[in-house]
C-alpha cells in the first residue's frame, strides 16, 4: 500500500453489469403489471404469473377440464384531451375618431410645412453659394493681375532702373560688420587683388 492509502479505509464495489439492472427493472415492471392486471380483472379468476401471482392458482374441478383463462390485456385509459381555456375577449376600446383623425392630419400638414420649410433653407443656401462663388471669380482675377505686375517689378532690369532713378549706384568695396566686437571684416572683390 502506498502513503496516500494507509490513512483511508479502501472499499471495492463488485463490478456492475448493465444488463442485470435492466432485466431486474424488466422483471420488476412486469410484476407490476401482473398486480395491476389481478386487481383491475375479474376477481372470480386468478391472475397467475409465475411466481410473481397475488393468488395461488387454483386447480381445475376434475369433471370440467378447461384451461384457465387468461385475462385479456387492459388498455391504458386515455386521458381526455386538454381542451384551450375559454378566455372572454377582451372588451373593445371604444375611442373617439374625430381627434384621432385631426391628430392624422396635423401630422401630415406639420411634415408638408417642414418639407417646405427645408426647401426654401436649401434654395437660399444654393443663391447665396452662387454669389460668393462670383465673388471668388473676381478676387481669383485680382489676385492674378497683382502677381504679374508683382514679377515685372521684380524683375532685374526693373530693379536696376528703379535704383539709378533714385541715385543709388553699385557697391565697389564691402564690409561687413562682426556684430559682438563690432569689428568690420572686408570681403575681397572677384578679379581684384
Amino acid at each position: 500500500m502506498n502513503q496516500a492509502s494507509k490513512g483511508r479505509r479502501v472499499s471495492r464495489s463488485p463490478h456492475i453489469d448493465t444488463d442485470e439492472i435492466i432485466k431486474s427493472a424488466r422483471r420488476r415492471a412486469r410484476a407490476a403489471d401482473s398486480r395491476k392486471r389481478a386487481l383491475l380483472a375479474d376477481r372470480a379468476t386468478p391472475a397467475t404469473d409465475g411466481g410473481l401471482a397475488l393468488q395461488p392458482a387454483l386447480a381445475p374441478e376434475p369433471s370440467v377440464v378447461e384451461r384457465p383463462a387468461r385475462p385479456e390485456p387492459v388498455a391504458p385509459k386515455r386521458r381526455p384531451a386538454r381542451q384551450p381555456r375559454k378566455v372572454a375577449p377582451p372588451e373593445p376600446v371604444v375611442t373617439a375618431r374625430a381627434p384621432f383623425v385631426f391628430a392624422i392630419i396635423g401630422l401630415i400638414a406639420a411634415g408638408i410645412v417642414g418639407l417646405l420649410v427645408l426647401n426654401t433653407a436649401i434654395n437660399e443656401n444654393a443663391f447665396t453659394l452662387q454669389d460668393l462663388r462670383q465673388n471668388q471669380a473676381v478676387l481669383d482675377a485680382s489676385e492674378q493681375k497683382l502677381t504679374d505686375e508683382l514679377a515685372d517689378l521684380s524683375a532685374p532690369g526693373n530693379l536696376a532702373a528703379a535704383a539709378e532713378r533714385l541715385g543709388l549706384v553699385d557697391a565697389e568695396d564691402i564690409t561687413y560688420l562682426r556684430l559682438p566686437d563690432g569689428k568690420e571684416l572686408a570681403m575681397p572683390m572677384p578679379g581684384g587683388n
